[in-house]
C-alpha cells in the first residue's frame, strides 16, 4: 500500500466545502487515492453530522443501580418460593376441608337451610326437625379461622 497522498487533506477540505480548485480537479483524475476520497467525503460528512444514537444510552451508574435492585428482587423471590409453595398447600387443604364438609354433611345441611323456610318453622314447632352436632360446628369454625388466617396473611403478604 502506498503513503498517503500529500494532497489527501485538501481533497478532503474541497469535498466538505465544496471548494474545488482546478489543480485539485486534475489531480483527481491521476490520483487513485484521492479521487476515492472524493468520493467518500461527502457521506463521511453525513455521518459526521449523524447524532450518535438514536437513543442514547442511560447513565452506567443508573444502569448498576437497576442491576442490583433486579437481582435483589430475584433472591427476595427465590427466598419467598417456598412460602408461596406452602400458602398455596394451605388454600388447597382448606379447599379440601370445605368441600369434604360438604360432602360430609349436605343432607343434614339441605334439610336444615330447608328448615329456615316459613313452612317448615310450623313443621318444627310441631315437634320434627333437622339438628346439625356441636362437631360440624366445630369443624366449621376451625375451617372458617384458618381461612380468615388464610386471607389475612395473603392480604398482609403483598404490602
Amino acid at each position: 500500500m502506498s503513503d498517503a497522498c500529500r494532497f489527501e487533506a485538501n481533497v478532503i477540505h474541497a469535498a466538505r466545502h465544496d471548494a474545488w480548485s482546478e489543480s485539485l480537479r486534475a489531480h483527481l483524475t491521476t490520483c487513485e487515492e484521492c479521487e476515492v476520497t472524493a468520493a467518500i467525503a461527502p457521506w463521511m460528512t453525513r455521518f459526521e453530522r449523524m447524532p450518535d444514537r438514536e437513543h442514547i444510552l442511560p447513565d452506567p451508574q443508573v444502569v448498576w443501580l437497576k442491576a442490583q435492585i433486579l437481582r435483589g428482587t430475584a433472591d427476595a423471590l427465590r427466598v419467598t418460593r417456598p412460602l408461596n409453595i406452602m400458602q398455596i398447600a394451605a388454600y388447597l387443604v382448606v379447599a379440601g376441608g370445605w368441600a369434604a364438609l360438604l360432602t360430609w354433611k349436605w343432607d343434614v345441611l339441605r334439610r336444615w337451610l330447608s328448615s329456615l323456610a316459613p313452612e317448615q318453622i310450623v313443621f318444627e314447632a310441631s315437634g320434627g326437625q333437622a339438628t346439625l352436632s356441636v362437631s360440624f360446628f366445630g369443624i366449621v369454625f376451625v375451617l372458617a379461622s384458618v381461612t380468615v388466617m388464610l386471607a389475612l396473611h395473603t392480604i398482609l403478604a403483598e404490602e
